[in-house]
């Protein structure tokens, strides 16, 4: 897979579930802090986790669900395109 196809569909994914809780994600950058914007729920989270399995064919154990992993887009992209 490639990182900057990865990024931007992780990009799309967390922006689409941002704005389905009404918030604006468009601005979203690549080092943004996600969990410091607020922008998704656990609800959402979890739905992210799920979409990140399913369209990347990787399972995720809990003890990678870490900050380091899923705190950021690239570090989103970086952990699907290692694992993937």
């Amino acid at each position: 897979m490639d990182p900057d196809t990865a990024r931007q569909q992780i990009r799309d994914k967390i922006t689409a579930l941002a704005e389905s809780l009404g918030n604006k994600a468009d601005g979203l950058g690549d080092d943004d802090f996600i969990p410091q914007l607020d922008i998704l729920d656990s609800a959402a989270t979890m739905e992210l986790i799920m979409w990140l399995e399913q369209t990347y064919g990787i399972s995720i154990p809990d003890d990678d669900l870490t900050i380091e992993n899923f705190g950021t887009i690239n570090l989103i992209a970086g952990y699907v395109t290692k694992n993937g």
